[in-house]
């Protein structure tokens, strides 16, 4: 399996400008780790980072409840 992957290597550097980085650790925003039991893709790094990077201000003493009149916004939709 190395001969053909070095093999393939060679001949796309040829057709292509391209580097090796190595193991494939994170792309678009998806983490990609291996194991014996196969690859795993995961994007909590991604959310993890989109929260720490989204500043969404929220009053400390909210108080949420329905007011009499108010008609629920999912009625009917099951």
């Amino acid at each position: 399996m190395t001969d053909e992957r070095e093999a393939l290597k060679k001949y796309l550097s040829q057709e292509f400008e391209m580097k090796d980085l190595g193991d494939l650790k994170y792309f678009l925003g998806i983490e990609v780790s291996r194991s014996h039991g196969g690859i795993f893709l995961s994007q909590r790094k991604y959310a993890l980072d989109l929260l720490s990077d989204t500043d969404t201000p929220m009053e400390e003493v909210l108080k949420l409840e329905i007011e009499v009149d108010q008609v629920p916004a999912n009625k009917g939709r099951y």
